[in-house]
């Protein structure tokens, strides 16, 4: 009974989430493809810090938007404790920008499953206290925390001026952002988004990505 009472819950958010993003991928113009398999299906998998062996992927879509080549996925996965979890991703691949360093900026209320991955997979990326070059908005300070690895921290704040973070206090409050290699993600922890807040995380995913661009042509 309990069992078959869970199935149905989760089906029923299930159905709603198809929904929401299907409303996105309208505004948005990407395609959507549904459930993947990152043992089976043909397609890139996103990566960033919540890829696992285990992890399952659905509302899989994939398309452009603005010139850069996105993917959105709702990935499921099982923290600590045997605990399931949810993120929302948008993956964007750089169009001039190599060999970023690894930096993760996220809200400075702990968001549950990003600070877990983040202290177990990545134990040497540690906040960055910003303004060493320049003044920071106090919007972004006192919401948000950088972390690297100490040995790049010069080169993280080079790279997300008080111009960026102005941004991302103003729109990304409550989502996190990674940059590593030639990519970007933009995550929320939210249990079911609304089609605006994934239209904002892309939007401004997009808008980081140029502005990151613009520092290596």
């Amino acid at each position: 009974m309990l069992r078959s009472l869970v199935s149905n819950q989760f089906g029923l958010r299930n159905r709603e989430m198809k929904r929401i993003v299907r409303r996105f991928t309208d505004e948005s113009g990407l395609v959507y493809f549904g459930h993947v398999s990152q043992r089976d299906d043909e397609h890139h998998i996103v990566r960033g810090f919540t890829v696992s062996l285990q992890h399952t992927d659905d509302h899989y879509c994939i398309g452009t938007y603005d010139d850069y080549d996105v993917i959105f996925v709702e990935r499921r996965d099982v923290l600590r404790g045997g605990k399931p979890h949810s993120w929302h991703i948008i993956e964007i691949d750089l169009l001039h920008a190599r060999d970023v360093p690894h930096i993760f900026i996220s809200s400075a209320s702990r968001l549950p499953g990003f600070h877990e991955l983040l202290e177990t997979k990545y134990p040497m990326m540690l906040p960055h206290t910003l303004q060493h070059r320049n003044e920071y908005p106090a919007q972004f300070t006192d919401n948000f925390a950088l972390h690297t690895v100490p040995a790049n921290s010069t080169e993280a704040e080079s790279l997300f001026s008080p111009e960026i973070t102005q941004v991302l206090a103003k729109h990304c409050k409550g989502l996190a952002i990674e940059v590593i290699g030639d990519n970007l993600y933009v995550y929320s922890e939210r249990p079911v988004p609304s089609a605006k807040l994934l239209q904002t995380m892309l939007t401004n995913g997009v808008w980081i990505a140029r502005e990151l661009d613009k520092k290596y042509r």
